[in-house]
Formats: structure tokens, sequence, C-alpha cells
């Protein structure tokens, strides 16, 4: 039985408004969308937390067309820092049950989302800009020294101010890369199912250098698959309250 928790008892998501139009995608390829809101910072532990104890990974519904396993503690379990170590079923389970407890759809981004949230209307390398600002992300600089910074972990979401996309979104490059809705092949794909198709991770991580958490950089991974520098974040199409 799974609880239904009163909106005092949840975590608030900081949404932040994405305009609709077009803008540049991948290589120099116009795209539109319309407007949708996007978290400003990745899923964070006590947010994921609440999930747990409410007994979701027990309830069925959370988990249509997904695999359900029994949930993992992030490495570093501090309770602002990203939540890691959840894999894409889990991530869409949390979107589907935080869902009902807000009263207004949230899921994961696709990566035109993700993308167009992290580049702005004009294609930036960077979602701060065209050339790497060191400091400016939690990522590891000292591989090809483009500075000194290399912290071997998360840190909590925020911390990077200065990285902020055009709209203010935070950690799009560094501390870990983000899950997205479609698969990698082909991108259309978004709904669930238990193939084991890689899923779109984007954004790079702690671990990475400055072309690993280019905006434009796609990866991939298993969706079965728990890492130490992966999360996610949510996207809704509103009403926002």
């Amino acid at each position: 039985m799974t609880t239904c928790l009163s909106p005092s008892a949840l975590p608030g998501i900081d949404w932040v408004k994405i305009t609709a139009g077009d803008f540049i995608y991948q290589e120099e390829t116009s795209h539109s969308l319309p407007t949708f809101y996007m978290a400003r910072n990745p899923v964070t532990n006590i947010r994921y937390q609440t999930f747990i104890d409410a007994g979701a990974y027990d309830v069925e519904r959370w988990w249509k067309g997904l695999v359900c396993t029994k949930p993992e503690a992030s490495r570093w379990p501090q309770s602002e820092r990203p939540c890691t170590s959840v894999n894409w079923y889990e991530a869409v389970a949390f979107s589907r049950w935080l869902s009902e407890q807000l009263g207004f759809v949230v899921r994961l981004p696709t990566e035109e989302e993700w993308e167009r949230a992290a580049r702005g209307r004009d294609g930036r390398a960077f979602p701060w800009g065209d050339d790497y600002k060191t400091g400016y992300a939690n990522i590891n600089e000292t591989l090809e020294n483009n500075g000194m910074c290399n912290l071997m972990q998360t840190t909590p979401v925020g911390d990077y101010p200065l990285g902020a996309s055009s709209e203010g979104v935070l950690d799009l490059a560094g501390n870990v890369w983000d899950w997205c809705l479609n698969k990698h092949e082909p991108p259309d794909e978004i709904e669930a199912d238990t193939s084991g198709d890689p899923r779109i991770l984007r954004g790079g991580s702690w671990y990475g250098n400055p072309d690993a958490v280019r905006s434009a950089e796609r990866n991939w991974n298993d969706p079965g698959e728990r890492l130490d520098n992966v999360g996610f974040r949510l996207v809704s199409f509103g009403p926002i309250r």
C-alpha cells in the first residue's frame, strides 16, 4: 500500500519556464518545442527518499512496463546531493508517483527538451557559453589541464551558480549525468518497456572532462544500470503550482 503525501511533506521543486520556439539542436539543426518547465536542479536524495518511504517500490501501477528491483543507497547520501545509483526504470516510476502526489504530470525530459534547456536558443557549447570556464561545473578539470578542480564526488545541487544556462537551470554540465526519456536508437521511442535498449544520458558528471560535459554530447546506458555519477531531473508541461 502506498502513502499519499500532503504537499507539505513533499520537498518542493523549483520549476524554470522554458519558452516555446525554435532552437539549434545538435549539428546546427533547427527544431521547435512548445513551452515546458524544467526542474532547476536534479532530484536530490531527500526528495527521492519520500518515494521510498511511501512504499512505492511495492505498488505495481508505478512499475507498469518497467523492471522493479529494490532501492540502492546513493554513494553520497547527504540530503541535498543529487540522488545517484538510480536506474532509468526507477526514475520513471518516481516521476509517475510524484505526478499523482502533485496533481499534474511530471516526467523525464526528452533529449531535445534537455538540450533546449542547456544550450538556449543559440546552440551554445556549454550552458554558460561557448568556452569552458574553470570552476563553472563539478568535473575533472585535471584530465586535460583545463584547471585544478577534481573533487571525485558529487556536490550539493546548485553549488555552481555560474554554470547556469541562459534560463537559469543549474547542473546541466557536470555533477551527474541526467537520464532522458528516449532511447538512444531510435531516439523517437519514449515509451517504457523492458527490452533493455539503451536510454539517453546527458550533461556529463563529476568524473568527466570538459569535452564530456558539452551540451550537445550524447551518451547512453543500459536502463537497468545504476552508477554513482548518474541521476535525473524532471520536466512538466503544467499547470505549475
